[in-house]
């Protein structure tokens, strides 16, 4: 499986429980970030290799980064697309 260094740090170090921002700061942080070329286009890539990837469990990668609990991988997997790739692809 692949490890999604970014995807991971994005969601611990800007969505995580214990970093406390709402959703709108941590949206608003993670925008500043994707501002830095290379940071953009290695999220950009990963997040199109995660969000293919049979293999992943959104819900354990949400539950490990502290994210958030969730009970379905269905559910997990939206708030992943509305936190992480709607930001990095807003038109798409």
């Amino acid at each position: 499986m692949e490890s999604y260094k970014l995807i991971k740090s994005v969601l611990g170090g800007i969505y995580g429980a214990q970093v406390g921002l709402d959703d709108e700061e941590a949206i608003a942080a993670f925008q500043k970030d994707l501002q830095h070329e290379p940071f953009r286009k290695g999220i950009e890539a990963e997040l199109k290799k995660a969000f293919s990837d049979e293999s992943l469990s959104w819900a354990k990668l949400m539950d490990d980064c502290e994210v958030s609990f969730f009970e379905t991988e269905e559910e997990a997997k939206s708030v992943a697309k509305e936190f992480l790739w709607d930001v990095v692809f807003p038109a798409e």
